[in-house]
């Protein structure tokens, strides 16, 4: 019985003994979408499709709100208020105080979607930079 215990109780001692490591992002606030790519199903006209797409500020919160430009790149072939509508001004959106993200809507107008469409969205240089590798998201409209 103590072969069993001593190497149990050193196993315990070694694993709760370890430093605990606690990650910081350190770098210079940025913003970003997520998910980078996404699909957006038309539904029915009675029960459109919608995809919610955020714009995530990575970094410590901020004490004041944080405004976002976004535009529609002319590589996109959806076309906004023919094949889909957006929440809020189009272009534009706003992370709230002491807040990390924010929510883009996207929601489909299914009469007008008989071919598969896509929309790319991409953020532009604001109030703060933009995450180089998460600056484009692509909906699928379909």
């Amino acid at each position: 019985m103590k072969r069993i215990q001593v190497p149990a109780i050193l196993m315990l001692l070694f694993l709760f003994s370890c430093k605990k490591y606690r990650v910081e992002y350190d770098q210079p606030s940025q913003v970003e979408f997520k998910p980078i790519t996404a699909t957006l199903a038309k539904g029915t006209v009675a029960a459109p499709g919608s995809v919610t797409i955020l714009v995530q500020l990575v970094g410590p919160q901020r004490d004041a709100d944080v405004n976002v430009e976004y535009v529609v790149d002319p590589a996109s072939t959806a076309v906004s208020g023919t094949h889909y509508t957006t929440s809020g001004a189009a272009g534009k959106i706003t992370i709230p105080a002491h807040s990390s993200s924010a929510q883009i809507v996207l929601t489909a107008i299914p009469a007008n979607l008989t071919i598969a469409k896509k929309l790319i969205l991409t953020l532009k240089d604001g109030a703060l930079p933009v995450s180089p590798n998460y600056k484009t998201s692509t909906i699928t409209l379909q």
